[in-house]
């Protein structure tokens, strides 16, 4: 089994809307590559999960995974900070944040079961909900946290304490939490989170 983590800011209000660059980036992709190329399909398939999510004004803990990696990879790939692990050693990185973290927030960024559903406000469209429901927790081999605005300075304060007699390990996962907390605050974005998002997988070994 392969395992992926992505830890990072995203700002809901503004991936929400991105659509239209994603339906110019699928135009782009077919034009050149043709509509069967893997490229076109993983932009027909980001352009999808948005109008899914719009439509209903919610998403799963699926959904939130794919919103997340969409929004790192995609739509926001150099707007905002994210940092990814892989594999055993990034398991491990994460587990050594987990097995001293204290607070009560670090359980919403890194849940261990169950789940729960938290609003999260964006600008309304034509009179709709101005708050979108995002699922976090975990679902099969996918686990989603999250971090909304209203937390996000007591995110910041328990990362930074927590690292005094942290090791070395988990000091460094810390330094993150603290900088991409700091980050989402500054953003001035009430639809800013701190999100971590991963997934296990099965290995495909090449023939």
């Amino acid at each position: 089994m392969g395992w992926h983590g992505l830890l990072r800011v995203v700002d809901f209000q503004a991936l929400l809307v991105s659509q239209p660059s994603i339906a110019a980036a699928l135009d782009k992709a077919q034009r050149a590559s043709g509509t069967k190329s893997p490229q076109a399909k993983a932009l027909r398939e980001a352009y999808h999960l948005l109008a899914k999510v719009l439509w209903t004004r919610r998403a799963s803990i699926q959904r939130v995974h794919d919103l997340a990696w969409l929004d790192h990879s995609v739509v926001s790939a150099s707007a905002r900070l994210g940092r990814v692990w892989q594999g055993e050693d990034g398991l491990r990185s994460i587990g050594s944040v987990e097995a001293i973290a204290s607070d009560a927030v670090f359980l919403e960024l890194f849940p261990s079961k169950g789940s729960d559903w938290i609003e999260v406000p964006v600008e309304a469209f034509a009179g709709i909900s101005p708050t979108v429901k995002l699922e976090r927790g975990v679902a099969g081999p996918i686990r989603v946290g999250l971090v909304p605005e209203p937390r996000l300075k007591t995110l910041y304060d328990a990362a930074a304490t927590t690292k005094f007699d942290a090791p070395p390990t988990a000091v460094t996962v810390l330094g993150e939490i603290e900088a991409l907390a700091a980050s989402a605050r500054r953003a001035g974005s009430p639809s800013a989170a701190v999100v971590f998002a991963a997934s296990s997988f099965e290995d495909v070994a090449a023939e």
